[in-house]
């Protein structure tokens, strides 16, 4: 079955790592990819200044937009020389909203962007492409992150292409999976369960509850009845989530996997800490479907994970037409 793989490209370190991620896998037969380099129209601010720097304005633009085609045209004969089945565009205005635009013009199945591993105050202050990206793509989205990489631009300021490789074309070691337990999150789970990981792999299963008497419904009893409720719901949800375990201890070993109801106010920050702790490389969720209207697929948690996170993160689109699946060479 031929998938479409759209690939958000710049000339920036993080593209770099998300390029040598995919490059770095084996993609089902006929897969055809597309690279995607959006260049911010300057039009948009022409207006605020007088005529004579509107000349400059556009003389930068032209210049770059060459120099920008120019490096997109090597790029993808790169790329094309591990995975032939490719193509690439130019496109110009806003990334977030051209990459989604283009995601439904051309079928994408799956998006991959590389994304800068900031601080979650400059990412909310500055605005984060991923997480507009995830907010309204029609397919599951990926965004690749590495703390590793992270680290290694503050140390240095800058990485070389075999450094870049290093850390970025490796199998993930360590999966957290994020769980709700709702039909999306049941869905992005049976993807995982359905993937072929690198058997050293360790997985962890996790979904997180308001602590006791924070949930609104508790409170519609009395004190005891309050408890036994509470006790009797986290007995379900820690049944419902080991029984999701067993299919992936089943495949990998029961060694290798680990399921977790974990007690926080915020389920967002909770998932973060996790990923921490283990030195997770992956998170993976459930998004609510690409056929909802946009405020209706992804939730604001898996947005607010990806924002926090400090490893890459796949949120999997329960009703896209095609589910994308691969492994690492």
């Amino acid at each position: 079955m031929s998938c479409k793989i759209l690939i958000a490209v710049d000339n920036q370190e993080c593209t770099d790592a998300a390029i040598q991620s995919a490059l770095a896998r084996q993609w089902e037969p006929e897969t055809t990819f597309m690279l995607c380099k959006v260049v911010e129209d300057f039009s948009s601010i022409l207006d605020i200044y007088e005529s004579e720097h509107n000349e400059v304005l556009k003389a930068e633009q032209e210049a770059y937009t060459y120099e920008m085609r120019l490096w997109l045209n090597e790029m993808t004969a790169d790329f094309a020389k591990v995975h032939p089945q490719v193509e690439s565009c130019l496109e110009f205005g806003r990334a977030a909203e051209k990459l989604c635009e283009l995601a439904y013009s051309w079928g994408a199945d799956y998006m991959i962007l590389g994304s800068h591993d900031l601080e979650l105050a400059s990412r909310c202050s500055l605005g984060s492409i991923a997480s507009a990206v995830l907010r309204n793509a029609p397919c599951s989205v990926e965004s690749v992150r590495s703390s590793e990489l992270r680290k290694l631009f503050r140390e240095k300021g800058t990485a070389t292409v075999q450094e870049i490789v290093q850390i970025a074309t490796p199998p993930p070691k360590t999966i957290i999976v994020a769980t709700d337990l709702s039909p999306a999150a049941d869905f992005a789970l049976n993807w995982v369960v359905g993937m072929n990981w690198n058997p050293d792999t360790v997985f962890r299963i996790v979904t997180v509850m308001l602590p006791n008497h924070k949930d609104a419904r508790t409170h519609w009893f009395g004190g005891g009845s309050v408890y036994i409720k509470e006790k009797l719901h986290l007995n379900q949800i820690e049944a419902q989530i080991k029984r999701q375990a067993q299919q992936l201890a089943e495949k990998y070993g029961y060694d290798k996997v680990e399921a977790n109801v974990v007690m926080a106010d915020s389920a967002a920050e909770a998932i973060f800490e996790l990923a921490n702790n283990y030195q997770a490389e992956l998170v993976v969720t459930g998004a609510q479907g690409a056929n909802r209207s946009p405020e209706a697929r992804a939730g604001s948690t898996a947005i607010s994970i990806l924002e926090r996170l400090h490893c890459s993160m796949i949120a999997i689109q329960s009703d896209s037409a095609k589910q994308v699946h691969f492994t690492w060479r």
